[in-house]
């Protein structure tokens, strides 16, 4: 989908004489996924006063118990992905939808993962005023869950909380002031920022080749199957791949770090900034990550957790990841035009330093210096002490990432949730799992609801 720079220029373009609402509803590229009006909610334009895209108030038809809470849902460069709002709406909660930045992920070049934080801060400060709100809570997704960790930080503690010693790309004081403060947090499937990058790095890769078939991770001699896409890697083989890992992504952390030095100085390609293209940093639609094909790392979290099942129970147990494999064998060689544009972008949105015993492991990730980038959600988990809800599907790959990121909250009131079945969109990924969409947001509900939290 190819981002607007503001709603109102999406109307125009698609040369509708209409409301952003009505935009949304008649819009294919645009169009929430789920519509804005269903039995139990609707939709309505709210203006920000920002020069990009307002936002999409989400309220219950009925009255409701639950106005006293307020939820702000924002996404990072996806004006689609609108069902937390539409699912918390239908259960009585009013949540105001915006879109967090434009670039990044989906194709356009992002200067700063602060970006956008100004059109949160005044949803929060909007939401603050519909009649009956005394607590606002904010929402992210996947990506949404990495930038709505580090607005809270930052909203808490201000620009220290971006301008640490050790980032590689501290943020602009402008961007980190008078941010409004949420009352609490909810992540749904949170990623782990630039520290997902590093799983994608393809050590096979001698400069532009990728002729280092020790390290081929697609290879049958190093585990790998090509009928079944699934791989099961020797323990020596994950040493080395992890080591080379890691040793390619600090050539590549310090070329970058190099060119920004020259570009300041008035010395690089371009004025300002110039193009960063590393070929295997990151593949196009499925990267090189040992977790892709071998289900043995990142399976299953450290602890027990709540786990919503199929059949209505609610155990606590350890939680399992039953994803299918996600080969990119077909995609080798290919260079993501997404993650990387520039020097600038790379070094503040998706480069982190590791360490030499960087790993991925059958249950956590380690050796990565989360502290180096302002994307590592951990490193701004230590930062939130609002109550935090962290929910987490078992048909996807966060299982592990969510609970590393639930370990590092500074919050006394944190809860993790795991929700059997359900892929990264919420959906069954199998029909026995049943309907993983209405447990979950029944839980996220109750958990808003439970007396003396909020």
């Amino acid at each position: 989908m190819k981002p607007f720079k503001s709603l109102r220029a999406a109307v125009l373009l698609a040369g509708f004489a209409l409301t952003p609402v009505a935009a949304f509803a008649q819009r294919s590229d645009v169009a929430p996924m789920g519509p804005i009006s269903g039995a139990k909610y609707h939709a309505s334009h709210v203006q920000l006063g920002t020069t990009r895209i307002d936002g999409l108030l989400y309220e219950p038809n009925a009255g409701s118990p639950h106005q006293r809470v307020a939820l702000v849902f924002s996404n990072p460069a996806n004006l689609g992905f609108t069902v937390p709002a539409a699912e918390l709406a239908s259960r009585g909660y009013r949540v105001l939808f915006v879109t967090h930045h434009v670039g990044g992920n989906q194709g356009g070049d992002l200067a700063s993962p602060l970006d956008g934080f100004e059109e949160t801060s005044r949803a929060i400060t909007y939401a603050r005023t519909l009649p009956g709100v005394e607590k606002v809570v904010i929402i992210g997704w996947g990506a949404g869950g990495v930038a709505m960790t580090l607005y809270d930080n930052v909203a808490e503690h201000g620009p220290a909380a971006c301008q640490g010693a050790g980032v590689l790309y501290p943020c602009k004081t402008a961007d980190a002031v008078d941010r409004a403060k949420p009352d609490g947090l909810i992540l749904l499937e949170p990623g782990l920022g630039a520290g997902s990058q590093v799983n994608d790095v393809d050590p096979a890769y001698d400069g532009a080749a990728r002729s280092r078939s020790a390290l081929d991770m697609f290879a049958p001699s190093n585990g790998y199957d090509a009928k079944t896409g699934a791989a099961a890697y020797p323990a020596e083989f994950r040493a080395r791949y992890f080591a080379a890992q890691s040793e390619r992504n600090d050539q590549i952390v310090d070329a970058a770090v190099a060119r920004l030095k020259l570009i300041e100085a008035g010395k690089g390609t371009y004025p300002g900034n110039e193009p960063l293209i590393v070929p295997g940093l990151r593949l196009d639609g499925s990267a090189a990550s040992l977790h892709d094909t071998d289900l043995s790392i990142l399976a299953h979290t450290k602890r027990p957790h709540l786990l919503l099942k199929a059949d209505g129970s609610k155990p606590t147990e350890i939680l399992r990841s039953v994803r299918p494999t996600m080969s990119g064998v077909k995609l080798v060689g290919r260079v993501s035009p997404c993650c990387s544009n520039t020097v600038r972008s790379a070094l503040a949105n998706d480069l982190i330093r590791t360490t030499k015993d960087f790993a991925l492991t059958e249950d956590d990730i380690v050796g990565v210096d989360w502290k180096s980038s302002n994307t590592g959600t951990p490193a701004n988990a230590e930062g939130v002490t609002v109550p935090t809800l962290v929910m987490t599907v078992t048909c996807w790959e966060f299982v592990v990432p969510s609970e590393i990121v639930f370990d590092h909250l500074a919050s006394n009131d944190k809860v993790m949730v795991g929700v059997e079945g359900a892929d990264h969109d919420f959906n069954a990924c199998r029909p026995e799992y049943g309907n993983p969409k209405e447990r979950m947001f029944d839980y996220v509900a109750d958990w808003l609801n439970q007396p003396g939290r909020f």
